[in-house]
């Protein structure tokens, strides 16, 4: 008996139905054609026919669509591996950017490496209609249900650790999991404890070891949201930390990562985090929630627009850091570099002039979200110094 059929990526016998059930849906020619252009679009809904698992969607679907996405919103994309790295068996925790290119951009690494792709988790609250569940379960996505009682966050924790465990011990296959639910909007990436304790769910430290837990960091030069991200973080706080999306806002956020400019994007795929003598006698999933961080912030691929930053928040007299001539380097910032950076601002001040925030706060509120990556990293490289 399946234990798994109703939260797994689909079976071969199961994929005929969801394709056609994901076909008829949407006009999707009408749908992407305006975002990776006709010719593309037209390739991509040809090859549907010669799908019979989800390894050929994904190879003629997700990573066709995908590649023609970063080919027009990006500059480049680079990847970085542990030496001697074998992905069969591990679970990739990565920050959260896109729930979309997350996965993706971690299983581009994986393909210039010859791996096999890694299983997906998703939460069941972004499965609103039947066919975006179809396609997520067809692009290798098991899904993790999200919300109700006390007693069902419980036993579906149970279930995903189960599962996970089932994938990377059973199948020797890999799994990705975001280190928490949404993305960090102030640009501060903590995994949430929350996470590790179902992933431990109640095992020792030979049961964390054998999920082999690679952390994997995700640097983008730009954040294709960061206007949304400045708006929430603004209303939220002259409301009292009270933000109400308006209708649709999710889905204008999640095709503005997909379709926004992003520019240079680095993934750093991570060593294993392992089990340390002694955590068992304190809390050991808030330990390591803290060593997945310290790696995650380590290997952050800092930009020119983060020092930028800095040195704005310098001229204001920002209390996030006592001296912020220790946190940025001149040499990191070019006259261009900064005239990007400004400009960007500007778009964002325009973008949002009809909220009632001044230039100034709009210009801090972006400052403050950009630098924090730089921060974390900063504090990384103090801390190891110190131990």
């Amino acid at each position: 008996m399946d234990a798994f059929a109703h939260m797994r990526p689909y079976c071969r016998d199961e994929v005929p139905a969801a394709l056609q059930l994901l076909l008829g849906a949407l006009d999707w020619e009408s749908v992407l054609s305006p975002f990776i252009g006709l010719e593309a679009t037209t390739v991509l809904l040809e090859s549907m026919s010669e799908i019979s698992s989800v390894e050929d969607f994904q190879d003629a679907v997700s990573k066709t669509f995908i590649e023609n996405v970063l080919e027009k919103t990006a500059s480049k994309v680079t990847f970085s591996n542990p030496e001697a790295f074998d992905s069969r068996g591990a679970l990739f925790i990565s920050n959260h950017r896109d729930i979309v290119l997350d996965p993706s951009l971690i299983n581009l690494a994986l393909l210039s490496l010859g791996a096999e792709t890694t299983e997906i988790g998703i939460g069941s609250n972004l499965l609103e209609t039947p066919w975006v569940e179809a396609l997520v379960r067809l692009n290798k996505s098991f899904i993790v249900k999200r919300g109700g009682s006390l007693r069902e966050q419980l036993a579906s924790s149970a279930e995903v650790a189960a599962y996970v465990r089932h994938v990377i011990g059973k199948e020797s296959s890999s799994v990705w999991l975001a280190h928490r639910e949404g993305r960090a909007k102030n640009g501060d990436d903590r995994t949430s404890p929350a996470l590790i304790r179902m992933l431990m769910n109640g095992e020792d430290a030979s049961a964390w070891n054998a999920l082999r837990v690679h952390p994997v960091t995700l640097s983008y030069e730009w954040d294709p949201c960061d206007a949304m991200k400045v708006k929430e973080l603004l209303v939220s706080a002259a409301n009292g930390g009270v933000y109400e999306k308006e209708a649709g806002e999710d889905e204008r956020s999640m095709k503005q990562g997909l379709f926004g400019w992003k520019g240079n994007i680095h993934v750093a795929i991570g060593e294993p985090v392992l089990w340390e003598e002694g955590l068992e006698e304190g809390r050991p999933h808030t330990w390591l929630a803290d060593k997945l961080d310290k790696r995650l912030h380590q290997a952050i691929r800092i930009w020119p627009s983060q020092h930028w930053a800095a040195q704005q928040l310098s001229h204001i007299n920002s209390t996030m850091v006592d001296d912020w001539s220790s946190i940025w380097d001149p040499e990191m910032l070019s006259e261009q570099d900064s005239e990007l950076c400004l400009e960007r601002v500007t778009g964002i001040q325009k973008e949002l002039r009809h909220l009632p925030f001044s230039a100034d706060e709009i210009h801090r509120k972006w400052c403050e979200i950009t630098v924090r990556p730089l921060l974390n990293h900063r504090n990384v490289e103090v801390s190891e110094v110190f131990m």
